[in-house]
């Protein structure tokens, strides 16, 4: 996450200034890494614009000015140990030589006056509000406006060195120089000063910066921020955060100065309109009067028909959502009544290790009891224990993976390695049915979009059915054929058992939700298998053999030629 900041001293300051606010998000919310990225005012603007930032640290005008343009949102103001409350905190110092024969706002008409920006919050509009307030005109009445730009320590050093007659900075700027020792005890004073508890302002006061979310910041992360700051303890000079103040009195100013977001009330105003163009604002009026009227009357027309149109989309959608959870369920069950199916074979294939695992224990047990202890003996048992053990394990966690309930999720996967793990749990299984399976190209290569899941449960049925078809015509120790065949644009995938095949009638039927062979069948295997593979831009079918001995059943998945497949 990238929070830009206003430099107003500098990209270094940034650094030495924020980052403890970072360290305490890194730390507060797991998962999220968040970086300070330092801008001046037009920058750090661009950057919200072009959204290269999520949230943002800047003075309180400029985020009114963001508030309007690009609804920013404040989620937390600074709560200064310098100021009076985080509601009273930033104001303008206007510092001149404590030797100047200056004394009043009044006195600077016809000086030299230097600040950061004509958009500066506090180095130069809120002193431009006093200053018009005292019957000094800034763009008119000095005898040179000078803007210098960032940081704001040039300016105070300019005037320390006699290039100007003034200069206006954020409050305690200057009392912060002074106490880094960048500034001389009494060479410079605040103009006008009106106490701030520990710094001395020349204007009023205003809210305090706040850090804002954006409008494509995820809200769910705004408030977590929010959240972490406002528990955040203070940082090293005391800082900390509180509650978002109410910025009313920044848009107050802005509309009083019309400036920011208010730049237009400096063109056009409601009576100069109305003197020059008052014939023109009658017609346009009248015209307006009779447009409403048909306006009107076509959005209610509009609205009803927008409104009838939108239940149709929910009940669409939620007929969709019905229909996909549905199918979900239904995968589901496919795969545990597959599971059911294998759950005798699987129970088998589980007491193997588990019978050795046992055997080996029992041995070791004997040899210790019998004193023998030697180290090589006891060494083999132990890693024959182990390796039952993963044996087992690893059984009940192929299981377990093909039982899950879930959501299919699509994406670029290896088709020989999820055939292979679908074939080798189902020789777990079944270990004493034979497989006759090579592929005929490098894992790799073979690249499909698909959910892995859906592609094992496919091939468990088949290979399901297989078995049991050779198992009812008296051949179940006959091998079961699984083919892998490169098309132009595809592959194909054939399962091909020596079972007792099916005449052409059933053969039409086999894909038929609900049609089955099998005495206790439910018929949705092929059925599920058949739609999964269509939606994955497949397709699926069966033969007969070409000795009229079982049946072939194959199906086919277009290549991910964005994968660069062979």
């Amino acid at each position: 996450m990238r929070i830009g900041v206003l430099a107003y001293k500098g990209a270094d300051a940034v650094q030495k200034d924020w980052s403890y606010v970072t360290s305490w998000l890194d730390a507060s919310i797991p998962g999220q890494r968040f970086t300070l990225l330092d801008f001046d005012q037009a920058g750090l603007t661009r950057a919200v614009h072009e959204e290269t930032v999520d949230f943002v640290i800047t003075n309180s005008g400029h985020y009114v000015a963001l508030e309007h343009s690009d609804g920013a949102s404040r989620i937390a103001t600074i709560d200064a140990p310098s100021a009076l409350t985080p509601r009273q905190s930033i104001g303008s110092a206007i510092v001149v030589r404590a030797d100047a024969p200056l004394r009043v706002l009044a006195d600077l008409a016809g000086k030299h006056v230097l600040a950061v920006d004509p958009d500066a919050f506090g180095g130069y509009q809120i002193a431009q509000r006093e200053l018009l307030e005292a019957g000094v005109d800034p763009e008119q009445d000095l005898a040179r406006l000078e803007f210098t730009g960032f940081p704001l320590q040039k300016i105070i050093h300019a005037v320390r060195d006699g290039r100007a007659d003034a200069g206006i900075v954020r409050i305690c700027m200057l009392e912060e120089m002074v106490s880094s020792g960048e500034i001389g005890v009494g060479q410079l004073r605040v103009l006008a000063p009106r106490a701030a508890k520990d710094c001395q302002s020349s204007s009023r006061l205003y809210p305090d910066w706040p850090i804002a979310a954006l409008r494509h910041t995820p809200p769910q992360l705004s408030r977590q921020v929010a959240v972490a700051l406002l528990g955040m303890p203070p940082g090293e000079r005391g800082y900390r955060w509180a509650v978002p103040a109410d910025y009313q009195l920044v848009d107050e100013l802005f509309r009083e100065l019309k400036i920011g977001p208010y730049a237009y009330l400096r063109q056009w105003t409601f009576e100069g309109l109305l003197r020059r163009y008052w014939g023109w604002l009658l017609l346009i009026v009248a015209l307006l009067a009779a447009w409403s009227v048909r306006t009107v009357r076509v959005e209610h027309l509009v609205s009803q028909r927008t409104l009838a149109l939108r239940l149709a989309e929910e009940e669409q959608r939620a007929m969709a959502e019905e229909a996909r959870m549905r199918q979900a369920a239904l995968e589901h069950s496919a795969r545990l009544a597959i599971l059911g199916e294998m759950a005798g074979a699987i129970a088998h294939e589980l007491n193997q290790p588990l019978a050795a695992i046992g055997n080996f224990a029992r041995g070791m047990a004997r040899r210790i009891a019998a004193g023998r202890l030697e180290a090589d003996s006891l060494l083999n048992g132990t890693e024959e224990i182990v390796a039952q053990s993963e044996r087992a394990a690893n059984i009940i966690r192929n299981i377990r993976a093909f039982a899950k309930k879930r959501t299919p999720e699509q994406r670029s996967v290896d088709l020989i390695a999820v055939l292979d793990e679908a074939i080798a749990l189902f020789a777990g299984a079944h270990p004493r049915a034979r497989l006759a399976w090579r592929a005929a190209v490098a894992a790799g290569t073979a690249r499909v979009t698909a959910d892995p899941l859906q592609i094992q449960q496919v091939m468990l049925n088949l290979l399901n059915n297989a078995l049991d078809a050779q198992g009812t015509a008296g051949r179940a120790d006959a091998a079961i054929e699984v083919q892998f065949r490169q098309e132009v644009h595809s592959y194909l995938i054939t399962v091909r058992d020596c079972g007792c095949g099916l005449p052409p009638e059933q053969r039409a039927r086999l894909f038929e939700p609900f049609f089955t062979t099998k005495p206790e069948g439910l018929g949705l295997g092929l059925s599920l298998s058949k739609g999964i593979i269509e939606s994955l831009g497949g397709t699926m079918a069966a033969m007969a053999n070409d000795n009229n001995k079982g049946l072939a059943v194959w199906f086919s998945l277009p290549k991910d030629e964005s994968a660069g497949t062979l």
